[in-house]
């Protein structure tokens, strides 16, 4: 069982679009689908769930205990009957044809990857998220994922991420890069959980992926608005980007003077190192705009400018992908950013 796919004797349920996964079950799609469409197709229908009373022979007669065995039913791809788990009455797993219906009237996006998980008793359905420049021609990738369990273990979970999921590695890589990254207010991470006994669950799940799907649309329509706002914005000269540089990344002050002697010579040096930083970081910036990647007169290269160098010249003893998205360097390009915004008033 490669990567923990659920692997049927006819049918791997996994499907990606346009891009391979490593573990090459199958090879991807080139024609977008809905998830709904991806298990009618490529998983034969794929399954059903029932919960079964549990009896016990009990006094010589076959007695209720009151317990439910969660059953994956026999289908066309796979006729052997399995149990998933027990529950109570007040457990009732969506069903996965439900989820995919769900996910396509809520997100209006194809699938990215529809992968089902062990025997089938988790599943998860990703799609790609709204992107926007960070340099010219180069975008980075977020995922939105659902992940549903069908057992009592598992419950179904919302989040964001920037690894694409396709096996049970990736998608514990996207689960625990989301939960180190969740920012709700920003629309990132982990953004919601739901669980069986919530008979309201399949309404909540459309509810919530709606609402991340069009809050992610209208945060790129702004961003977009943004850049074409400051793309009409002329550079006057040289000086006006120095200008802007030493708004933007101003030298620290050297307050060593309120520090006890004994440690001011640190605090300066401390001070200093940082000064040099961010002298390099204005050098920088100021020769990309002059010799940077199809950089514009106006205030637009500007910002490419900051971003090329923050993308791919500032050093780095660290991957740097992450800190674009999210870390310091997503940081100092949304200050140049604002900085633009305020001299462009």
């Amino acid at each position: 069982m490669t990567a923990n796919v659920y692997e049927t004797a006819t049918t791997p349920m996994f499907y990606s679009l346009r891009k391979p996964a490593w573990h090459a079950l199958r090879e991807p799609s080139q024609v977008e689908k809905s998830a709904e469409r991806v298990i009618k197709e490529e998983f034969q229908g794929g399954f059903s769930i029932e919960n079964r009373p549990v009896s016990v022979f009990l006094n010589g007669e076959m007695v209720e205990t009151g317990d439910f065995a969660i059953v994956r039913c026999a289908s066309v791809a796979d006729p052997n009957e399995i149990v998933f788990d027990y529950c109570t009455e007040k457990f009732h797993p969506l069903q996965p044809i439900r989820v995919a219906q769900i996910f396509d009237a809520s997100v209006c996006e194809p699938a990215e990857t529809v992968v089902f998980l062990g025997k089938g008793e988790n599943m998860f359905i990703s799609w790609k998220m709204p992107t926007f420049e960070v340099v010219k021609d180069e975008e980075l990738e977020m995922y939105g994922i659902i992940r549903t369990g069908f057992d009592t273990k598992h419950g179904t979970k919302l989040y964001t991420s920037i690894v694409r999921p396709v096996c049970m590695n990736t998608i514990t890589m996207a689960e625990n890069w989301s939960k180190a990254h969740t920012d709700k207010k920003n629309n990132r991470g982990f953004i919601w959980t739901g669980k069986g006994t919530n008979r309201n669950l399949a309404q909540d799940m459309g509810y919530w992926m709606e609402h991340v799907q069009t809050k992610a649309l209208i945060e790129a329509d702004l961003v977009q608005s943004f850049f074409s706002k400051l793309a009409k914005i002329p550079v006057k000269n040289d000086e006006e980007v120095i200008s802007i540089l030493n708004v933007a990344y101003p030298d620290r002050d050297d307050v060593s003077g309120y520090f006890p002697w004994q440690l001011r010579e640190a605090k300066q040096e401390k001070t200093a190192d940082v000064n040099n930083t961010l002298a390099e970081i204005r050098n920088g910036i100021f020769y990309l705009w002059g010799n940077g990647t199809k950089i514009t007169p106006d205030y637009y290269g500007i910002l490419n400018s900051a971003s090329e160098y923050f993308c791919h010249y500032q050093p780095s003893k660290k991957p740097v992908a992450e800190s674009i998205m999210f870390g310091s360097r997503a940081d100092n390009i949304m200050i140049m950013a604002e900085t633009l915004n305020k001299f462009s008033k």
